[in-house]
C-alpha cells in the first residue's frame, strides 16, 4: 500500500498507514512538504452526535488546529472538534459558481461555513443561513466570516437544521444545501417545502451500486421514493468520490417544477 494522506492547512493527515509505518510516513511527508508542521494519523471510525473522526499525533507540533486556503478563501479549521474535507473543493467550487447573485440560500449541515464562505466570496449580495447543531462549528463559522470579510452575508445559526427551518425561515429560499449524506434523506422534504418555484436543492448521499448500476440514477430514484410526487427535476449529476468498494458519494442538483 503507498503513501496515501490529506493535507489541511499545514497539517497532514494519514488515512493509512504504508507498510513502512505511520512514523516513517510522517518523516517522508515532511521531507517532500516543507510547509508541513504537523502530522496526524487517523484512528477508528467517526464518534459521537457529531460524527468526528479521531486523530493521534504523529509527528510535529501539539495541535490540530490550522488556516487552509482554498480558492482564495482562508478556513480555520479545527480537525478535532469539526468535520472538514479537503477533498469537496471542487464541490465548494461548483456550488458557489452555480450561485447567483441576490439569491436567499441555506446551507442546512454548514459546518465551519467552507460552502458559505466560497459563494460569500464570489457573489455580491447573497443573504447565506449556515445552519448547525456542533457550537464549535458555528464558532469556528463566525471566526471565518470575520477572517474572509464577509459580515453581512452570512447569518451563523446554531441550531438544529429540521427546527429553524420548520419554525423560523418562513419565507422562500432560492437555493437550499444538503451537504450531509447521513442526513440528506430524512431532510429532503423539508428543504423542497422550503424552497422558491426554480429554486435548487443540492443534495448529497451515499449510494451503494451494483457493478452495472449507475450510482447517479439510483440515488434520483431513491429520491423520487422519498418525494412521491413530480415537483422536481435532475438538472446534473456526478460521483464526487468512492468511499468504499461501490460505495460513492455523489452529488444531485435538483430542480423545483
Amino acid at each position: 500500500m503507498g503513501l496515501r494522506y490529506d493535507v489541511v492547512g499545514d497539517i497532514a493527515i494519514i488515512n493509512r498507514p504504508s507498510e513502512n509505518g505511520e512514523i516513517a510516513d510522517a518523516r517522508k511527508i515532511i521531507e517532500i512538504n516543507k510547509k508541513i508542521k504537523v502530522v496526524l494519523c487517523k484512528s477508528g471510525s467517526v464518534k459521537g452526535e457529531f460524527r468526528l473522526p479521531n486523530f493521534r499525533k504523529v509527528l510535529g507540533e501539539d495541535r490540530t488546529t490550522t488556516i487552509h486556503h482554498e480558492n482564495g478563501c482562508s478556513i480555520y479549521v479545527d480537525l478535532a472538534s469539526v468535520h472538514f474535507s479537503p477533498r469537496l473543493i471542487r464541490e465548494r467550487t461548483l456550488i458557489a459558481n452555480d450561485v447567483k447573485s441576490d439569491e436567499i440560500v441555506l446551507n442546512m449541515f454548514g459546518g465551519l461555513g467552507s460552502f458559505s464562505i466560497e459563494i460569500a466570496k464570489l457573489r455580491t449580495h447573497v443573504t447565506i443561513f449556515n445552519v448547525d447543531i456542533n457550537p464549535e462549528s458555528i464558532r469556528l463559522c463566525l471566526r471565518n466570516i470575520i477572517l474572509n470579510h464577509q459580515r453581512g452575508k452570512i447569518i451563523a445559526v446554531l441550531a438544529d437544521a429540521k427546527e429553524v427551518t420548520q419554525n423560523l425561515f418562513h419565507q422562500k429560499m432560492d437555493r437550499i444545501l444538503l451537504p450531509l449524506p447521513i442526513k440528506s434523506k430524512q431532510y429532503l422534504n423539508l428543504a423542497l417545502s422550503k424552497l422558491k418555484q426554480g429554486g435548487i436543492i443540492h443534495y448529497y448521499d451515499f449510494i451503494y451500486s451494483s457493478k452495472n448500476e449507475s450510482p447517479i440514477k439510483k440515488a434520483f430514484t431513491e429520491i423520487i421514493g422519498i418525494i412521491k410526487n413530480n415537483t422536481i427535476i435532475k438538472t446534473d449529476g456526478r460521483i464526487v468520490k468512492s468511499v468504499a468498494p461501490r460505495c460513492y458519494l455523489v452529488s444531485i442538483k435538483l430542480l423545483k417544477r
